[in-house]
């Protein structure tokens, strides 16, 4: 048989490989192949295919059953056609890391050049003497990933090469094997103790005298069984009784229990107690708008056909409860639901929403969680044993066995936009791809739905649905403009706080409520500045202004990680006047703290917490700290993106905009349409229910924009029409797609001329398209690479699908690939860029 074969490289076709003795074989199973001089793990997606010359053989089936349907290979080809990648990068990205395995490959010191050897190579071939320095410091073989980053370099081929072929040098290839998902040594109590209510009583009377610690293991195993719980994990129990292993293990030894290594999840179970759901949703009576909305999604759910639905929603209207009542629709057909969220901060909370509805079948998928755990996420989506399947847009990208309904909560964020690596996809997009071929319904949810899904609502794509009342009684929360350029004039500014926020902050903590401050730049300052000679420092890798961290008292780049002590002196002229200049979230915090320090009249201490990238990298830190601030434990939480959308916490009666300019004078076009978003969003946080109405204040040097203006009055409508007319005069999306093919290199003059190349390769003007010159973009380099961007408008009119306008695109890239690719130089193509233009 021979059969087609993906493999996750860029730009290559599946290749035709030989399958002998395997029958039963379908598409979207795993092998492991051949490639050249390499073994990769690709996935069969057709077979039955013809035969040719110089076929290789698949070396190994690596599933008993697909890891993914037809439909889901179909998924994953239309993906690859419209983002112009590989069908294989597509279907690797589908898979958890540990369900890929790898080729590894290892050096091995055989014969250790001598002194006078090791000079000559030095004096020679510095590059190989390098490398062999970094082999001799190692007793053990080593990977070639390893001697990369050691050396700082991935072109260590040639070396490898020469050391070989002079015999100084050994190298193997093996490998890797499949993660296991993520297991646990559990217990249960005998069942024939158990079920012996006489032999069971004396058993605890013998152990009460002689082990009393086993007899405390003992009851809570036979708690758990009459619960339906036959699995407890030993490590819970030595928590619970404070106990040692050894008391379990003599449970197991007398015959009284059982013990297994089972899957994580059959242990976890909704626990009400730690969960930041704050009341069962499902005894809650939804309101007329609510009824009507779900009526209309059970139906679509019911007919088992596509369709794309637009749930506009005010914040706190309620759409959550419509989406459980919807998916509680699809699992009685015994089908599944994929419910994607913009942020992995928004996970937790909406894990316990549902949860507390549909139990262990709810699973979460991001990159935050365990690769066993995720691994079985996975595993348990692939087989329908997951009903409820959460997570940001790679969870679109999860293969399921009945996929019955997609929803898309906060349609318009950007988060949804990969940019790398490849598959460079939108969430939303994708998620009406995959509900058109596996024909289920997709449902879009916003308060502030993107322009793009307005569009598609007056054109007839999508059915619209609107919320525009909150429920529970509830109304929106009153906006307050502060004029900071007035405030600072008039000296009621203190730091980054106006008079009016910081009084309202005071009585919103006298009251016990909760305030959410946000600012979407972390970090202590924007930058330090010498006040005598204006010097900044800057990254040594990206043409990019370091962050000052002041808790760590670092200066940070936050695109590639360089980090320097922070100094006291200018570096260039030795002057000790410097200044932190701008806010970030640490700034924030640290003034907040000061002033209720310095606060007579607040009568105990007001606890302040920053929620952000540098909080919030261990796992579980994001659960942990919105409980303690749903608990009342934190009174002010100050954070970027990771509070602005989704959370739905009862105490929370303030928010405020540190801000409101940041995001508004982007050089994007999108910069109003993103600012208002944003506005809306947080502000939404803020009296959600009926009896604590919120308040929000934001802070502008703009009180007058029209978009700030738009935010406070709730105009949307009008600034919509406003702004699709400007759109469809310019020729800008929903009307066009951008498509951006950006070129990098660390050699600077390469990149100018493959610039020049693909400029010339693609023609300016066609039906379909526009180019635009090639230019450097708002940050030229990063990471020592230099980049320039070639950006095509392409016209949705006369190029609906943009078919037209790639296969322009395909024709010259593969032109440039045939005669003038140079290794040192990487092309990325983006279709519907979401990046500033």
């Amino acid at each position: 048989m021979y059969v087609s074969v993906a493999l996750p490289i860029p730009r290559i076709p599946p290749y035709t490989y030989r399958l002998e003795d395997y029958p039963t074989i379908a598409v979207g199973s795993r092998v492991l192949v051949p490639l050249g001089r390499r073994v990769m793990t690709g996935t069969i997606v057709e077979i039955e295919v013809g035969e040719v010359d110089a076929v290789k053989d698949v070396i190994e089936v690596l599933d008993d059953a697909p890891s993914f349907t037809p439909q889901f290979v179909e998924f994953a080809k239309r993906i690859a056609q419209y983002y112009m990648c590989s069908h294989g990068e597509v279907l690797a990205a589908s898979l958890p890391a540990g369900l890929a395995p790898s080729e590894i490959i290892r050096v091995k010191v055989i014969a250790v050049p001598t002194a006078d050897e090791l000079s000559t190579m030095k004096r020679k071939a510095p590059k190989r003497a390098a490398l062999m320095e970094v082999l001799q410091a190692h007793d053990a073989d080593l990977t070639i990933s390893f001697l990369q980053r050691t050396l700082k370099s991935t072109t260590i081929a040639d070396q490898l090469d020469s050391l070989q072929r002079n015999g100084i040098i050994e190298i193997t290839r093996e490998m890797e094997s499949d993660k296991a998902g993520k297991s646990v040594r559990a217990v249960s109590i005998d069942a024939g103790l158990a079920g012996n209510e006489e032999r069971l009583q004396q058993t605890f009377n013998l152990l009460d005298q002689k082990a009393p610690k086993q007899s405390l293991a003992l009851g809570l195993l036979y708690l758990a069984h009459e619960r339906g719980e036959p699995w407890v994990s030993i490590k819970s129990i030595v928590k619970e009784l404070q106990c040692s292993v050894s008391v379990v293990e003599s449970l197991i030894d007398k015959g009284l229990a059982d013990s297994e290594n089972i899957s994580a999840y059959k242990l976890e179970s909704f626990d009400s107690l730690t969960s930041l759901s704050q009341r069962n949703e499902l005894e809650l009576s939804p309101t007329a708008e609510q009824k009507i909305a779900i009526e209309a999604l059970t139906s679509d759910v019911a007919s088992g056909n596509f369709s794309t639905t637009l749930l506009e929603g005010i914040t706190g209207s309620g759409k959550t409860i419509v989406y459980q009542r919807a998916m509680l629709e699809v699992v009685k057909q015994g089908k599944q639901v994929i419910l994607l969220v913009p942020e992995i901060s928004l996970t937790p909370q909406l894990f316990d929403r549902f949860a507390s509805i549909f139990e262990n079948q709810v699973v979460l998928i991001h990159s935050k969680v365990g690769l066993g755990e995720r691994i079985d996420a996975w595993r348990r989506a692939r087989s329908g044993e997951a009903a409820v399947i959460i997570g940001p847009r790679s969870a679109i990208l999860t293969p399921t066995s009945n996929l019955g309904l997609i929803i898309v909560d906060e349609e318009h964020d950007p988060s949804y936009k990969q940019t790398d690596p490849a598959p460079r996809y939108n969430g939303r997009d994708v998620a009406i791809m995959r509900g058109q071929i596996e024909n289920c319904p997709v449902v879009l949810g916003s308060a502030t739905p993107s322009l793009e899904s307005i569009h598609n609502v007056h054109t007839n794509r999508y059915k619209h649905i609107k919320l525009l009342h909150r429920a529970d009684g509830a109304v929106l929360p009153q906006i307050e403009i502060v004029d900071m350029l007035k405030g600072r004039k008039s000296g009621t500014v203190q730091g980054s706080f106006s008079t009016e926020l910081l009084r309202e902050l005071v009585n919103t903590t006298k009251r016990n409520e909760g305030a959410l401050l946000f600012l979407n730049r972390r970090g202590f300052s924007s930058q330090l500045q010498c006040i005598d000679c204006g010097h900044v420092p800057e990254c040594v890798n990206c043409d990019v202004k370091l962050t000052y961290h002041k808790a760590s008292r670092s200066l940070r780049c936050h695109y590639c990680s360089y980090h320097i002590p922070a100094y006291s002196a200018c570096t260039v002229c030795g002057s000790v006047d410097i200044k932190d200049v701008g806010a970030g979230t640490q700034r924030v915090e640290e003034e907040l703290k000061e002033f209720f320090t310095a606060t007579p009249h607040v009568d105990r201490e007001i606890v302040v917490e920053r929620m952000d990238a540098d909080t919030t990298s261990r796992k579980g830190a994001h659960r942990k700290m919105l409980q303690r601030f749903s608990s009342g434990d934190i009174d002010i939480l100050v954070g970027t993106q990771m509070i602005a959308k989704g959370l739905d916490i009862s105490r929370v009666t303030l928010v405020a905009v540190m801000n409101a300019d940041q995001s508004l004078f982007h050089s994007d076009f999108r910069a109003s349409e993103r600012t208002l978003q944003l506005l809306v969003q947080v502000s939404g946080r803020a009296g959600r229910h009926a009896g604590k109405p919120g308040k929000v204040v934001i802070q502008t040097t703009q009180p007058e924009d029209h978009t700030i203006t738009t935010a406070k009055d709730n105009s949307l409508e009008q600034w919509r029409t406003e702004e699709l007319s400007v759109r469809r005069q310019t020729s800008y999306p929903p009307y066009s797609r951008f498509i951006v093919i950006t070129i990098s290199s660390a050699d600077e003059v390469a990149v100018d001329h493959t610039a020049q190349v693909l400029t010339a390769l693609i023609p300016q003007h066609s039906d379909y398209y526009e180019r635009f010159p090639a230019a450097a973009p708002a940050i030229p380099r990063v990471r020592n690479r230099y980049r320039k961007i070639i950006v095509i408008k392409n016209f949705r009119h006369t190029d609906p699908s943009g078919a037209g306008c790639r296969a322009v695109l395909t024709a010259a890239l593969n032109d440039y690939y045939a005669t003038y690719a140079s290794s040192a130089v990487r092309v990325i193509v983006d279709v519907d860029a979401n990046g500033s233009i």
